[in-house]
Order: structure tokens, then sequence, then C-alpha cells
């Protein structure tokens, strides 16, 4: 019955058009006079007649025509089920349906919730027809592509009708004096005791329900033979605004329309309604309410100055009287149709919508008034169904209601009904907030007590029943510094249907190893040492010479990172005062340079410095594990020559000493003196400084030993620079190798699809991959697993549409199939 008021704002303006033209036209035959009725919404005498003319019919052409006609009165009184019966009889006897006729039957199974059977249709009637119509079918099919991600888990609510609820229409419940008033048109203590045309029904009254569930007609001085419907009070509850239709029924020439109209409270009673000061005879405006603080009045029409169908106005207050009607921007008013605005006492505007895609029919969207985003959130199942849904109460005790005429257990019937949606949990999910990988195994915390743990893709479920006072929610593992969100943020977190993201902290380290000379990246084994516990761990960069690994708060590491042929290279860090590190480290490759150690004149013991010196050796011999060694001495040209040659042997085997001495194998060692023989600087004669560098112990690498059992299995890909085995992480995970694919197939009204650049970044925008569209739209990209993806598609370097995936919707998979439509 909801149908009546919103039928009277898309039509009521057709009606005018031709009501003039038909009552003065000579009517010719019998589909001229069924499309009249129509055309005076008198649908259930122009459904009879189709019907007839549908037995009657013998052609399979006549028959489609006769079936539509059908659908579409079916589409007016909201009866898809009845539309997609006949769509079934017509497929049987092998009736071809294309262009618009094929549009009204995926309406039908669209708004029942057959997207599937919806999408074929649409696909159907998008070939050969209009432009204009193309285009229009091509929104419908772009959002059935937008609407997995509104199929929230049904297992999460309960959805049961309201005690006060009826076996005929109830909706739009609003709160008043501790108990509902809501709009019906059941039998008992109505007013008008008159049946509509519209449908057949009974006319429209307001009806409250107190605290003793006692339901009673409103008032007799609100309800008359017309319809009443939603309303709204004042805050203080001194002054009603509700809805009423200005004719009981249609004729030739007065069209039906919605006004607004108050009442003033005398005593216990109502007084009697007059007319809001911005009705307009021409035009339907309706669905009232005010806001929080009494200050403006939000309600609907149809008036000329708006977007398009029914836009959201509001009027200010200013004295005892209202300003001019101001329509709500664009970020709310589309060219369809907006209806049934209400708001919480956060000034969020709830509101039903079928001109922002979603579930089928009317569904209910939020915008918040002191934050206005681009465009509005879509509450998902199971506040929106594909049915119409619509007229939102939240109360001050936290139940939530909602208008629907949508197939229930209870109800099979497609009227309205109020229904309670009762939550059972809610869910969030646990990251790592550098990383933005999920976390599993953390314990969700709820006034002290662990309530939940993180699965393994990082989501968990929180009862109700453990959130019962909006308490704040803790997430917590060993590990990682804890995060909290507050209960507030949880509640208006549900309210926009996200996921309540819980990141938390472990430091993250990570860097590039790469040549000291080429400056090119490089594989390379890295090794941690843990100092408080000495716990070691080995992984290695990937292909692009890339690390990264998680560590603990307040812990110092000792880092190496090693390859064949290149000099090991140690750094030390610590995360006590930085959670986030980033260290390149750059590897030498070994090249015959070579080392020197300088000693005091006619001495072969060794320096003070050249202590510092020969401890870099034993440390280099100790670190790179596989290099043999010549060291070799040197003397300055004062003294014989045969006493210099000793002296040298000296210096040579002192230093070989000093490093057997310090655990370096003999065998990986030879050692040599050369006298003065090898001058590092030819001089005659030499400065004491001169001579200073001539007295020296050099080593440089002379060969390799042992190589293959030290770096064991994964020495060919070090050396050769295969990647394939060198991707393992500590933790068992790939280091930044592909665990997830993306695919997907890129439409677009003109089909302009091959070539688009497809890019993919996580969520603190961070880029995962990019490919290139093929000839057929289509796309495939292997990306390291985050909680959440943003895709983006790129045409001539601009980007064109945005979409965003989240972790849950692989549905415990590793690949994922998505379509995108470019606007």
């Amino acid at each position: 019955m909801k149908s009546v008021l919103f039928s009277i704002f898309f039509l009521s303006t057709l009606f005018v058009v031709n009501a003039q033209t038909i009552e003065n036209v000579d009517i010719k035959n019998a589909d001229e006079r069924i499309a009249q009725k129509v055309d005076n919404l008198d649908y259930s005498s122009a459904l009879k007649k189709y019907q007839k003319a549908y037995r009657k019919a013998k052609k399979s052409d006549d028959k489609v025509f006769y079936a539509v006609r059908q659908a579409e009165c079916y589409d007016k009184i909201n009866k898809p089920k009845k539309a997609i019966k006949l769509y079934n009889e017509i497929d049987s006897l092998g009736g071809s349906l294309k262009g618009n006729d094929a549009e009204v039957f995926g309406d039908a199974f669209f708004k029942i919730g057959k997207y599937k059977e919806a999408e074929e249709l649409y696909d159907r009637a998008a070939k050969g027809v209009k432009k204009e119509d193309k285009k229009r079918i091509y929104g419908k099919r772009k959002n059935i592509a937008e609407i997995e991600k509104l199929l929230s888990s049904e297992e999460a609510y309960e959805v049961k009708f309201a005690p006060f609820n009826s076996k005929q229409d109830d909706f739009s419940p609003i709160e008043y004096n501790n108990g509902i008033i809501f709009v019906s048109n059941r039998n008992d203590d109505q007013t008008g005791r008159k049946k509509y045309v519209g449908d057949g029904g009974n006319f429209l009254d307001l009806y409250f329900v107190g605290e003793n569930d006692e339901i009673s007609n409103l008032s007799k001085s609100i309800n008359t033979k017309f319809h009443e419907g939603s309303a709204s009070i004042s805050n203080d509850g001194t002054l009603m605004v509700f809805t009423r239709s200005t004719k009981r029924e249609q004729s030739d020439t007065n069209a039906s329309r919605l006004q607004l109209y108050f009442s003033k409270k005398e005593g216990n009673e109502w007084g009697k309604p007059y007319p809001f000061l911005w009705n307009m005879e021409a035009y339907s405006t309706g669905h009232p309410y005010f806001s929080p603080d009494n200050k403006k009045l939000y309600y609907i029409s149809d008036r000329p100055g708006g977007i398009g169908g029914s836009d959201i106005y509001y009027s200010e207050k200013i004295g005892n009287d209202w300003s001019r009607p101001i329509p709500l921007g664009p970020e709310i008013n589309t060219v369809r149709d907006e209806l049934f605005p209400t708001l919480d006492s956060h000034n969020k505007l709830f509101f039903s919508s079928n001109g922002w895609g979603g579930l089928g029919g009317l569904d209910v969207f939020v915008q918040d008034l002191a934050n206005i985003q681009p465009s509005p959130i879509n509450l998902r199942i199971p506040i929106n169904s594909s049915f119409d849904d619509f007229g939102v109460l939240i109360t001050k005790s936290g139940k939530q209601y909602i208008s629907s005429n949508r197939d229930v257990e209870q109800s099979k019937s497609q009227r309205d009904n109020i229904l309670e949606i009762v939550r059972k949990d809610f869910k969030g999910i646990v990251i790592d907030k550098f990383s933005r990988v999920p976390i599993g195994e953390a314990d969700i915390t709820i006034d002290g007590k662990v309530v939940t743990k993180s699965d393994s893709t990082g989501i968990f479920s929180v009862s109700f029943k453990d959130w019962n006072n909006k308490q704040n929610i803790l997430g917590s593992k060993y590990s990682y510094q804890a995060d909290s969100v507050l209960g507030d943020s949880v509640d208006q977190i549900l309210l926009n249907t996200e996921l309540v993201v819980l990141e938390l902290v472990q430091p993250l380290i990570e860097g590039v190893v790469y040549d000291s000379t080429s400056k090119k990246a490089l594989i390379a084994r890295v090794i941690v040492n843990e100092k408080s516990t000495g716990k070691e761990t080995i992984f290695y960069t990937d292909s692009v010479g890339h690390y990264q690994f998680k560590g603990l708060p307040n812990e110092h590491y000792d880092l190496r990172a090693e390859r064949p042929k290149y000099f090991t290279n140690r750094r030390a860090l610590n995360t006590t005062t930085k959670l986030f590190i980033k260290k390149d480290i750059a590897l030498e490759p070994i090249t015959g340079q070579k080392i020197r150690i300088y000693y005091d004149f006619d001495k072969s013991d060794i320096r003070d410095d050249a202590s510092y010196l020969l401890d870099t050796l034993v440390n280099m011999m100790t670190f790179n594990p596989t290099i043999k060694i010549e060291l070799s001495s040197h003397t300055d040209k004062r003294g014989k020559n045969w006493y210099n040659q000793q002296l040298s042997e000296k210096r040579a085997k002192e230093a070989f000493n000093y490093a057997v001495k310090n655990g370096i194998a003999a065998n990986r060692m030879v050692y040599k003196g050369y006298g003065e023989s090898q001058p590092q600087i030819k001089c005659e004669p030499c400065s004491e400084e001169e001579h200073q560098l001539n007295r020296r112990t050099e080593f440089y690498v002379t060969g390799y030993t042992n190589e293959d059992n030290y770096f064991g299995d994964d020495y060919k890909a070090l050396f050769e620079g295969e990647s394939a085995n060198l991707l393992i992480g500590f933790d068992g995970e790939l280091m930044r190798s592909a665990n997830k694919v993306i695919s997907g197939l890129v439409q677009e009204i003109n089909d302009e699809i091959n070539g688009l650049k497809v890019l993919i970044e996580d969520d603190a925008g961070n880029t995962l991959g990019t490919t290139t569209t093929s000839e057929e739209g289509i796309f495939n990209i292997h990306v390291a697993s985050k909680y959440k993806y943003v895709l983006k598609i790129l045409r001539n370097n601009k980007v064109v549409t945005t979409k965003y995936v989240d972790l849950y919707e692989f549905k415990n998979k590793n690949s994922i199939d998505i379509k995108v439509f470019l606007d």
C-alpha cells in the first residue's frame, strides 16, 4: 500500500499530461481503453482486462504483448512474482523477448533478488534499443555488478514482524509518547471504510501503539476518508506534520496529490489540521520529518526545480512560518525518486531511493548531513532487500524497525510490513597497521574478557550479548601493540555497514639488498639475530632485492645479508624508538680488492689501530665462511733487503697467527712476505708518510671453499639469480609474492575496453600490480594478500573508475572474478 503514495509521485504528472487528451478522444479499441485505466492508476481493472486479452490471444506475439502489459501493471503495484509467472509461461511457449519487453521482466527478476536471471534479460534488452534506453539498461547491468558487496551475511541478524504489525499494510513507524505511531490500512477502527481504486485495499490511517501494546486509531481529527500517511512529531510532542492525499480517487480531470498538514496538540487531543504553506495543487509534497532541533522540516516533492522524480527538500523554521523549499544536493537526490526521509539524533539522514542502485526496488541509504560525502551509504542486507525497503526507525533504546514488502517466512503476500531487525552479532577484522595484512588468532576483548578470536583471514564476530552497552573493543596478540576502538565509534561504523577494523602494531623492518657498485638489486640471504634471546632467523630477499620481517617491540637486532661472491654486510638496529624501520643493505662484490694493515718502523708486532683492522679481517672471515685469502706483508725501503724480507715474513705470520687465534681455520689462509719489492708508493727519497704507506700487510680473496655446502640448495639460485626457490619467508608466507588472483571483465557502453590499464593498490596507496585489458576487456592480476584492495581502471593515464574489493569477498578462496562497468 506504500506503493499508493509512491505511485502518486511518478504517475501524477503523466496523468495531468494525458487526462485532457484522453477525455476528448474517441477510444477506438479495447487496448486503448485499458491503457486509460492504467493512466488513471486503476491497475486492478487494467490487469483484469489484460489477463482476459492474454487468455484469448492465439499468436505468440500477442501473448507476449499482453504479458508485458500485465507485467507493467504488476510493477506499479509491486507484485513482481506475478510477472515472473507470466514470463515462465511465455518462455515455455517459445515467446521471444527483446528490447524494453525484456527489460520489464528483467526488472521483475531483479526485484525478487534473482540477479542472474535479471542480468541475462538486461543483456538481451540492451541489443537493438535506442541510445537513451541502452544507457538506462547499462546502468541496471552496472548495478547488478555492485550488488555482491551489499549481500552481507543474513546469519548475523534476525528479521521478525514487529509486535504491532497486522496482516494488512503497515509502514513508517515513528516514536511518540513512549509508543509508536505508524501507518496502516488495517480494518480495525479504520476511518474511511472505503476501498482505494488503485489496488482495491483500504485507505491508509495513522495508528498508535502504546507501552501496553494496545493499538488505536491515532485521532479522528487527523484520519479522514482520504489517505493519511507518514508523519513526524516535534521533540516536545506538541506539533505533528503528516501526509494526506487530496482526492480519494482519480477522475479524468482530477489527479490525486500528496500534501502536508500540521496539527497542534490541544490538551490530550490533536487539533484541526491545517495545510503546509508550500503545498502545491499540481504537485505532491509528503513524507515529512522534523530535524532533531525542530529548526528544519524535511519532506519530499515532485515539484519543478528538483533533480528529477521526487526529491528531498527542507524548509527552515522562521518564527511561526517555514521558509521556501530548499532542495538537497546531488549527494542525496537523483534523477529518479527519493522518498521517506528520517533523521537520527546525530543528524544522519535515512531515506529510500531507486536512483542510487542497490538490491532492487527502494533501498535505504544514509547520508551524514554534518559531513556530506559524494554518495550515500547503502545499508545492505538485512535493512535492504530486493523488494521495497523504507521508513526506518531506530528507537532511543536501540531497536531497529524497517518497512518492507519483502518476502519473509511469515508472509509471502508482498504487503508492506513493519519488521524488527534484531542484530545477533557484528563483524570486524584485525590487520597489521604497516603491512595491511590480516592477523589471525588475535584476542578480542570487551570489559577485560576475551570474547572471541580472529580467524585465519583476520575476521572476527562479536555477539551483541557481549557488546550490550557500547563498550570499547580491544584487539591484542603477542608481539603486537594492542589497538582499541571506542564504543561510540563502533556504533557509527556499524551504522555505515562497515567492518570494525583493529590495527595492531608490530615493528616492521624492510629494505632492499643491492650491489654497491652497480646499484642493482640482489637476491640474498638475510640472517636476523634477536639479541635478547639469541634466536636466529633466516629468510631471503625477493627477485627485486626486497626483504621484510616483523620484529618485537623494544628489541635489538643484528642483521646481515650474504650472497656468493660478495662480502657479507651487517647492520644493527632496534625497535625501542621506531616501529617502522627501512634499512637498505649494500653488498660489495669480491673483485680482488685489498685490505691493508700498517706497522711502526722496524716492528713486526701489530699496532693498536692495526688490531682493529685485523679484527675486521677476523669478522670478515667469520661472516664470509666460504672465502680463502692470502696475507701479504711489505716493508719500506729503509734497511737491508734480506732484513726487510725477514721482517715482512714475520709481519705476515703475525697477522696469520692473530686470525687463527681468533678462530679462523688455517687452511683458509696463506701468508707471504714480499720485503720491499712491491711498494705501494714509489718514491726517492720518501717522506715519513710515504714510508708509512709502504709498511703494510694486505689480504685479498684468492678463492672459495665449501660454497655448495654453506649455501645449500639455494647456492645456484643465489649465484645465478634464479628467484623461484627464494621467496619463502621465515614465517612460512610468500614475501611480496603473489598469493591472491583478481580477475575481471571491464564493460563500457560503447565497448571501448581494449588496452585499458588496470592498477591495484592496497588501502595505503601501495601499488600491488598492474596489467592491461585484452580486446574483450579481460584482465588478470596476481597480488599479495591484503585486507583491502583498490582497483583503478585508467584510460590515457587518467583514472576512469575506482572499485574497492575487501578480503572477505574472496570467501576463503585465493581468487575472485569481478565485473567493472565504466561510467
